[in-house]
């Protein structure tokens, strides 16, 4: 049986992940009421800040977690090529959702999915302030600390010890990063959730290193965006 002292430090820790959620949805709700660009970039950042002071109440910091650069050309070949393999997983994904599970289980893709977008649209300007600001800042490592680093050893450590518990992780995490992307349908939220569980399994192949899923995330966002500037602009 467990400890009085087990079940307590468990109960905490589900508590600080709650928190940090709710901080994150509750922030990003109130910048959606009030039309702010980058909404999601102001909402994972205001939980990393809390999510930094409960770390640090615990001596963990984010280096702990894998906030590091790689150290080394070998390091950075190493963790560049999973980077890499990373965003070949987001392709393979995306067409098995496409090719398979769509066709499947009906699955829908939300005809305004894309309209958050398009504030940068013809404003070359714009698309890369938000590229920097929006992607590489607030998606590429804001929700890579946050989710890959902060939640996904939360809940591991809930869970306990073993190889299980990194698996019923990996897929926990994974549902939540996919319903943290509902706007896009339910055929967005099975993209995004597949990749999570992608990114997650990738980020503990890389020992826990956050270089490889913070790169081929932003990386892949941009290219992402950058394509439906293109298209929406009518650029040739």
């Amino acid at each position: 049986m467990k400890s009085n002292q087990s079940i307590k430090k468990q109960g905490n820790l589900i508590l600080e992940i709650l928190l940090v959620l709710g901080i994150m949805a509750g922030v990003k709700a109130i910048a959606d009421y009030f039309g702010l660009i980058a909404s999601g970039t102001i909402g994972i950042w205001s939980a990393i800040c809390v999510a930094t002071f409960l770390l640090k109440k615990r001596s963990i910091s984010w280096k702990d977690l894998g906030a590091v650069l790689p150290k080394g050309r070998q390091q950075w070949v190493k963790q560049i090529g999973l980077g890499i393999l990373a965003i070949a997983s987001i392709f393979l994904i995306t067409m098995l959702v496409l090719y398979v599970l769509k066709p499947a289980f009906g699955l829908e893709k939300a005809a305004d999915a894309a309209d958050k977008f398009r504030f940068f649209i013809d404003k070359p300007i714009v698309l890369i302030i938000y590229i920097i600001i929006g992607i590489w800042f607030g998606a590429g490592l804001g929700e890579e600390l946050l989710i890959r680093g902060f939640l996904l050893n939360h809940i591991q450590k809930v869970i306990g010890n073993g190889k299980a518990s990194w698996v019923v992780a990996l897929v926990t995490q994974a549902v939540i990063f996919g319903f943290m992307h509902s706007y896009q349908g339910t055929m967005g939220i099975v993209i995004t959730g597949l990749i999570a569980f992608s990114f997650g399994s990738f980020y503990l192949l890389a020992k826990r290193k956050l270089f490889p899923v913070v790169f081929a995330h932003a990386v892949f966002d941009t290219l992402t965006m950058v394509g439906l500037y293109l298209a929406e602009s009518g650029v040739q």
